[in-house]
């Protein structure tokens, strides 16, 4: 299935995904949310700066990790209506030699969806990995929680950009989807943390609700998307 759909104009989203061996270095998804991996691959990534600053090298790296883990899981969902494994608890992160996600090792190639809420569809993505791993990233080095949810929910709403491009308007998978982001509490009361991760307007077009910090550290230009002045 995952040959059939990442093929053609999601060819490129195949290289995020693993199954199989893989010569590359791989650690398991669990040890970045439990023990002292995640500080460590922060600071190699660091290395990449001159003048690396904690929260600004964090929201870098996030970037990268949900790059790598929200297209090809937002196109298998929507588009074939397909869960890939992609829980912490379930797959492993093949790494990059500056300490940044390369791909996802997955350990078989899912299954399909089962139908129910915007919240059920999209519960292994958001629940399932995101929440445990913004908690980690936060952990590891003081940078917010929102501030992270905001790279992934933008790194989401961009996805769903493409894949509309893709499915044309009135896909009953893009319809949650961005249900997903339009929601600003669950039913049972608490916070969906990607709410509204970007706005339009007429005057600055697409724009990040949260700032990412990026800016924080010298020598970075601020990102497209930037709401600061």
């Amino acid at each position: 299935m995952l040959a059939t759909l990442f093929q053609g104009p999601l060819a490129f989203l195949a290289d995020n995904l693993v199954l199989g061996e893989d010569a590359r270095p791989l650690i398991p998804a669990t040890a970045l949310v439990e023990g002292e991996d995640l500080a460590l691959l922060l600071a190699r990534f660091a290395g990449n700066y001159q003048e690396p600053e904690p929260v600004a090298v964090a929201t870098l790296w996030s970037k990268w990790h949900f790059s790598i883990l929200i297209p090809p899981v937002l196109a298998a969902n929507i588009i074939a209506g397909w869960n890939l494994p992609i829980t912490i608890g379930e797959l492993g992160v093949v790494l990059s030699e500056d300490g940044r996600t390369a791909a996802l090792s997955l350990p078989h190639a899912g299954s399909p969806l089962v139908p129910g809420t915007v919240r059920e569809r999209f519960e292994s993505l958001v629940d399932g990995h995101l929440a445990p791993m913004i908690a980690a990233i936060s952990r590891a080095s003081a940078l917010p929680r929102k501030v992270l949810w905001s790279n992934a929910g933008t790194i989401v709403e961009h996805s769903l950009g493409e894949l509309e491009a893709f499915l044309g308007t009135g896909h009953p998978g893009l319809d949650q989807a961005r249900a997903l982001l339009a929601t600003r509490r669950w039913s049972d009361g608490t916070s969906n943390p990607l709410f509204e991760p970007i706005r339009y307007s007429a005057e600055k077009g697409r724009r990040r609700r949260i700032c990412c910090l990026r800016y924080r550290m010298d020598g970075l230009k601020l990102c497209k998307t930037c709401p600061l002045d």
